[in-house]
């Protein structure tokens, strides 16, 4: 087990790098003496500061390692069946052993700020109210404010949020955390005035001595959400016409099913072009798509976007859905709307393009039913309205346990 938690507390040393064998056996050696004084219920912080001095000497020289062991040192406590208490005392014997082991290899005069000059990550000491005691020059970079500015202010006050709030926020999750340390991410303004996003791990620490104290660890996450938020964007989403793609819809529909009454009624309609193949055929598949992200566009505006949901869901398919409260007037209204959308010729590249559309709706109570399954029905309506010719529309009571229509 203790191997387990050395192999993966290196690996976090390392930032998912390979880490040597030789730090994984040091760091194993740590992980049984951690785990035989929690498991006493009183561990020694001595072997908390030793093992805070150890890493330190495995090369493990940037303060940032402090926040990177603090799972591990979390998991070890949680196996040794320790408590909150447990768990502060180690973390804070940990980070006071790092911090001199760092201090010892700098010119003493520089004291404990030069113990963060180099770190990569925002430090900081707060005492038990989280006012600021001490930060480092990253913390300084991330809030804007120099070290004179942030020392004897409260830490809440960079937050963008109400400070009386922010505080009571996190020392209640502080007490109601297991083991002493909390994570949160907020949005906050910037040193140029913008907005931006920051993740924060604040841990409640005890020092030898008995004193009580924060730890906190910050970081400008604003690039790393953004490109999150872009991936679930696009995830989500058809590139060509930014709707919502075949995920996205199973999703809302899932939802709307979820949320439904036994009585709601709701609708699903299921369109395509006629003959978009020839028009592929005839033109390209450039101007094919161009015509797609057209039509895309007059079908939404048909729509009402705080309620309705369009998406396409491959090649010149669309799904549009009428949540609750649906009935056949809504829905034969909805279908002219569409139809009519498209009456206008498009003007693609030079080329003047005329269209009809085809369309099949059920309307349900979708409660009990299954998005699949739904859209399955409203394919079998589509395709019963193409059979009927071009530019036709069928409409059919479905029921989602019967499967009837």
């Amino acid at each position: 087990m203790s191997c387990n938690f050395a192999a993966r507390w290196a690996a976090q040393l390392t930032e998912g790098a390979v880490p040597s064998d030789h730090r994984v056996a040091a760091l194993e050696t740590w992980t049984d003496r951690l785990l035989a004084t929690l498991a006493t219920g009183a561990p020694d912080p001595v072997v908390a500061e030793q093992a805070g001095a150890a890493v330190y000497g495995l090369g493990c020289t940037d303060p940032v390692v402090i926040a990177r062991s603090m799972p591990i040192l979390q998991e070890l406590s949680e196996h040794a069946g320790a408590d909150t208490a447990a768990f502060g005392l180690v973390a804070g014997g940990f980070g006071h052993g790092f911090a001199r082991a760092l201090a010892a290899a700098t010119p003493a005069t520089e004291g404990l700020e030069a113990a963060f000059r180099h770190a990569s990550i925002a430090i900081s000491i707060g005492d038990a109210h989280g006012n600021i005691i001490n930060a480092n020059p990253a913390f300084a970079r991330l809030t804007g404010k120099s070290l004179a500015e942030l020392q004897g202010t409260s830490g809440f006050e960079l937050a963008d949020v109400d400070v009386h709030s922010i505080r009571e926020q996190v020392h209640g999750e502080l007490e109601r955390s297991e083991n002493g340390t909390i994570r949160l991410e907020g949005e906050y303004v910037r040193p140029d005035g913008t907005q931006g996003w920051a993740t924060w791990t604040v841990t409640r620490c005890v020092s030898a001595s008995g004193g009580r104290y924060l730890l906190g660890f910050g970081e400008d996450t604003t690039e790393h959400r953004t490109t999150t938020d872009r991936l679930h964007w696009q995830a989500h989403h058809d590139p060509l016409t930014a709707l919502p793609n075949r995920r996205h819809l199973l999703t809302q529909l899932d939802t709307l099913i979820t949320e439904a009454g036994p009585d709601d009624l709701a609708a699903v309609c299921a369109l395509d072009m006629d003959g978009f193949k020839d028009i592929n055929d005839a033109f390209g598949h450039t101007v094919g798509d161009s015509l797609l992200i057209e039509v895309a566009a007059r079908l939404q505006a048909c729509l009402d976007p705080e309620t309705d949901v369009l998406a396409r869901i491959g090649g010149d398919e669309f799904i549009a859905v009428l949540p609750p409260p649906a009935d056949e007037d809504r829905v034969e209204k909805t279908v002219h709307l569409l139809q009519a959308a498209v009456e206008e010729p498009f003007l693609v590249a030079d080329h003047q393009i005329e269209i009809t559309i085809s369309l099949g709706a059920v309307m349900s109570r979708i409660a009990g039913g299954a998005p699949s399954d739904l859209l399955t029905a409203a394919d079998n309506c589509l395709y019963a309205a193409k059979a009927l010719g071009k530019n036709r529309w069928i409409l059919r009571r479905w029921d989602p346990v019967r499967r009837g229509s």
